[in-house]
């Protein structure tokens, strides 16, 4: 149902599509001066933002206006021309990817860094590893409450981001693998909110990102809750998402950070091509490590990561 609806949307906005890839981009802009609308997935956003605020700093002519939304959005005000580069914090799937490419310009996707979905828990709640297979087991209704897992007697509130979400669907897929969440399962509008519940009832588990629990730490609101250690079975081992664990795979559920923007020719020259530059060079990887993600088209010495 979820997957329909992009489908959906994307199909009808044909005639909008069409306009924005013939017509984008203002006559005097160059890869370092003019105007950007970027959409972005929240759980990209900080990075997206740091790296835009370092570009603008950098070059004083271009403006690089970073919007928040979920991918599935960002994919949609990119398809009907309210934006011209969406970060998505998952792959585009081939539905989408058949309905961006039918115009006359290439559909471009470039994985810019990778993140992980980091499981968090209230502070008080005992529990401190979780398998893949008990995580599918919480999502799903079968496990309902702390005691099953070596907690409190306690009923188990399970949080997930909205259907719209990159999260929402990259934990669909790679932790429920096709099955269907929980009548239990409660969706929450926006990161922050996910985080804030999480940290304010006991039994509550919520699905995030690094970024996000990155983020959410330095300020002074921040919710009580902790990120808890996940296996891809009882053997081990049980991991946090550290950028380390990232960069050697170790850590068993990983994403990407997706840049996607139009393309009409190699040789075209503009604001996105300039800030896409930027973002896969080696100051915007170095922003991706600085915020907390690992880099994705440059070589990290993991002296440098957590």
């Amino acid at each position: 149902m979820a997957r329909f609806g992009v489908q959906f949307r994307l199909a009808i906005s044909g005639a909008a599509l069409l306009f924005f890839m013939t017509g984008c981009g203002q006559p005097d802009e160059t890869a370092t001066r003019g105007y950007l609308k970027v959409s972005s997935a929240e759980v990209a956003f900080p990075y997206v933002e740091s790296s835009a605020i370092k570009f603008e700093q950098v070059y004083n002519e271009a403006f690089i206006d970073v919007g928040k939304s979920t991918s599935r959005e960002a994919l949609v005000d990119l398809s009907e021309g309210r934006s011209r580069l969406a970060v998505l914090s998952r792959e585009p799937n081939e539905s989408e990817v058949e309905a961006l490419s039918a115009g006359e310009a290439d559909f471009i996707t470039r994985t810019v860094a990778h993140d992980a979905l980091a499981v968090i828990v209230h502070g008080d709640n005992p529990v401190e590893d979780l398998t893949v297979g008990q995580l599918r087991d919480i999502y799903t209704g079968t496990i309902t409450n702390w005691r099953e897992l070596g907690g409190k007697d306690m009923a188990i509130r399970p949080l997930v981001r909205d259907r719209n979400s990159g999260t929402y669907e990259v934990f669909e897929d790679v932790v429920l693998e096709g099955a269907e969440y929980g009548a239990n399962v409660y969706p929450c509008s926006t990161m922050a909110a996910l985080a804030s519940i999480a940290g304010a009832y006991p039994g509550t588990i919520g699905i995030t990102g690094l970024l996000i629990t990155n983020s959410s730490r330095s300020t002074a609101t921040m919710a009580y809750y902790k990120t808890i250690r996940i296996a891809e079975d009882e053997s081990g081992p049980y991991l946090l998402p550290t950028q380390h664990k990232l960069l050697q795979e170790l850590y068993p559920l990983r994403r990407p950070l997706v840049l996607c923007y139009f393309k009409r020719s190699s040789l075209e020259v503009n604001l996105v091509s300039g800030f896409v530059t930027f973002l896969t060079a080696v100051k915007g990887q170095q922003i991706a490590i600085d915020e907390g993600v690992v880099p994705a088209t440059m070589p990290v010495r993991t002296v440098k990561l957590q």
